[in-house]
């Protein structure tokens, strides 16, 4: 009991750090931003007629990625909303900035098929908007860094006072066994 009772309140002070905290508005504000301009480049995107690509000769895997990136950025608000609420979870943040870095890829490739194949201003108004995110990855790649040092201090704390009470509690003498007696 001694060693739970000592341990305890250090095992429960990282959730009870997070659960006090507001979310920052500045994180807020950049999942915000990506949310809102995966929501402008939607009706672009729905802009393109890949399959009329493959009959001019693109490669029918511009279909899967329209339709593959279409659904990737309805995620990524829906990511951003749901961090907006709860910045300070690192795996979501995590998948979330995978999600978003993932989807400016295919994006690029999407491009270069509407570029040679439909209209290529589109393509350029949807690069332009998609460039607008760069600054916000960069600023949200920096948060999931942060948010890992700072959990990995935490840890470090926990470690460090769960090692101190096994130190303590080893130098402490066995206490006796009372033996019951057999009837």
């Amino acid at each position: 009991m001694g060693l739970l009772a000592k341990l305890l309140p250090v095992l429960l002070l990282p959730a009870g750090v997070l659960a006090q905290q507001q979310p920052d508005p500045r994180i807020v504000a950049i999942f915000t931003a990506i949310s809102q301009r995966a929501a402008r480049m939607e009706p672009m995107l729905e802009q393109l007629r890949p399959k009329d690509w493959v009959t001019k000769g693109a490669p029918d895997t511009y279909v899967a990625q329209w339709n593959s990136t279409l659904e990737q950025l309805k995620a990524i608000r829906t990511d951003m909303n749901a961090l907006a609420q709860h910045p300070e979870q690192m795996t979501e943040c995590m998948r979330a900035l995978f999600r978003v870095q993932s989807t400016h890829v295919a994006l690029d490739s999407l491009m270069g098929g509407l570029r040679r194949y439909q209209n290529p201003p589109l393509a350029d108004l949807i690069e332009s908007v998609a460039a607008e995110d760069q600054s916000d990855i960069d600023r949200l790649e920096q948060y999931v860094l942060q948010l890992a040092t700072e959990k990995d201090q935490q840890y470090a704390v926990v470690d460090s006072e769960a090692q101190r009470c096994r130190a303590s509690l080893s130098r402490q003498p066995n206490q006796p066994t009372t033996k019951i007696p057999h009837q």
